[in-house]
């Protein structure tokens, strides 16, 4: 830590923590539905809230290591015992987490591979575009197996870049390393070709002594025994995860029932989801670093990596999250090199002022908005249940807590009484029969309020919508039919 304080780029450095500390508050919710539920519904499940059989069927598979959802559940026992407990506070704790080791790796690396630029601007440019292009630290705060295999994969090879570095090297840091990939391998699987890549690397290029490379893997096999361990706590039988993910989506095809894509898929996806044409300077960028530093060790981590993701059949971009950094030190590399060319010199300021008019909105936004507005009408039900049995009323086919057509539980506040209706007549036989203080109803479809004025003895008002009531009223081209805007109305008993 001491040399982050004392870094001339100390500023920028804690500039970047606040930016995750912020986004880590704010940025409620997943950026995918697999972060919530094969990582927080898994917990619900220990909790004994979640029956097994409304799990998705990786659950039933074992194709998933329990370590994330395991230490989730610790926090939530944790959490309780302080009398303290709400789902909100421990998810905002796990984002919290991951992102300070997230920066915390990330500037260590930084500091470390200075040397690899050759002047003051390519070192500054690479430290901006690690700390703040626009989606590091939105993805730096999630808690996902992607996430913290690609943290995991880097502090293991921060320490062995370290050592050769000083010169010095311990068996306690080769043991760590071992220890770090291992875990890195066990939550993600595909890992295992990065560090595939990395071993070669450290044999043919690094000339790694046979000792070290020999206790990096016991190292491994010990953390993937350890993982073994909390799998069977979990699961409550004895599985090997990687072996039933390799089972179920390569021998069996599972995987692809989600939809299957060319090998040129991250290309498109990654210039329409990465903010072109700021993406496509970043891609064209990022070839150039990566192949004029091909001795480079993230090189050896990254190609044979991106290699095995191209000829996936079912592929998402999120698959790519734990080499997030490795693009931006390669792309960082590839701008030092074009820096050295006089053509790029006349060009260099328009291009970085492209980079940040761009990526400085979209940062903004990242780190402020939620990364799932329908995590945000979980909270507000969650702290508006004004007394045990609350009634909460929501329509069959919408299911009250229901995120991409499957029921969720985590965030569900257990004094809430979900009742299914109909119709909404039926609102108004359940509140002339059973005359509680106060209900709400999520409503997930646009309505006029009118339809509540009937209730008698009740007041009537809309208490939460992610969007402003306004926006009810501009009905452009039909939109609000195709559109699901959530509303949360509460019936108030009058005295």
């Amino acid at each position: 830590m001491k040399d982050i304080i004392g870094s001339k780029y100390s500023r920028l450095f804690f500039a970047g923590l606040a930016l995750i500390i912020l986004c880590a508050w704010f940025s409620t919710g997943f950026n995918q539905a697999d972060e919530h539920f094969q990582v927080l519904e898994f917990c619900s499940y220990k909790m004994g809230i979640m029956p097994a059989a409304q799990l998705p069927w990786e659950f039933a598979q074992r194709v998933r290591a329990t370590l994330l959802p395991g230490m989730a559940y610790v926090l939530v026992r944790v959490l309780n015992w302080l009398h303290i407990y709400n789902p909100f506070i421990l998810t905002f704790i796990l984002r919290l987490f991951v992102g300070i080791w997230s920066w915390f790796i990330t500037c260590k690396l930084c500091l470390l591979l200075l040397s690899k630029f050759k002047g003051p601007k390519g070192e500054k440019l690479f430290i901006l575009l690690s700390l703040f292009l626009w989606f590091v630290p939105y993805l730096a705060v999630r808690f996902t197996p992607e996430n913290l295999s690609g943290i995991a994969l880097l502090s293991g090879v921060y320490i062995i870049l370290k050592m050769d570095e000083k010169k010095t090297y311990s068996w306690g840091g080769y043991i760590i390393s071992g220890l770090l990939f291992g875990v890195s391998f066990f939550i993600r699987f595909q890992i295992l070709f990065a560090l595939a890549g990395l071993a070669a690397w450290l044999l043919f290029i690094n000339k790694t002594k046979w000792k070290y490379i020999f206790t990096i893997g016991i190292s491994m096999a010990f953390a993937i025994a350890l993982n073994v361990v909390i799998d069977y706590w979990f699961y409550g039988q004895w599985t090997f995860t990687p072996f039933n993910y390799f089972d179920a989506n390569i021998t069996r095809h599972m995987a692809v029932q989600f939809g299957t894509n060319p090998w040129w898929f991250y290309f498109s996806e990654f210039f329409m989801k990465g903010v072109p044409p700021f993406s496509l300077i970043l891609l064209v960028v990022f070839f150039i670093g990566m192949f004029k530093n091909l001795r480079d060790p993230f090189a050896w981590i990254i190609i044979p990596f991106i290699a095995l993701h191209f000829f996936t059949p079912h592929k998402e971009l999120r698959f790519l999250f734990p080499v997030a950094f490795i693009f931006v030190y390669l792309t960082a590399l590839g701008f030092d090199y074009l820096l050295s060319k006089s053509y790029y010199l006349k060009m260099h300021r328009y291009v970085i002022t492209i980079l940040w008019c761009i990526s400085i909105p979209t940062l903004l936004f990242r780190i402020l908005a939620p990364a799932n507005s329908a995590v945000c009408y979980c909270e507000y039900l969650y702290e508006h249940a004004f007394a045990k049995g609350t009634p909460l009323f929501a329509f069959h086919n919408d299911v009250d807590y229901s995120m991409y057509g499957s029921r969720a539980s985590f965030y569900k506040n257990q004094d809430i009484n979900t009742v299914y209706i109909d119709s909404l007549s039926q609102i108004n036989k359940f509140l002339e029969t059973s005359q509680p203080q106060t209900a709400l109803f999520l409503d997930k479809h646009i309505r006029n309020g009118e339809f509540f004025n009937g209730i008698k003895g009740y007041k009537t008002e809309m208490v939460y919508s992610y969007l402003p009531a306004w926006i009810g009223k501009i009905n452009f081209n039909n939109w609000e039919e195709r559109t699901e805007i959530w509303r949360i109305y509460r019936f108030s008993k009058l005295n």
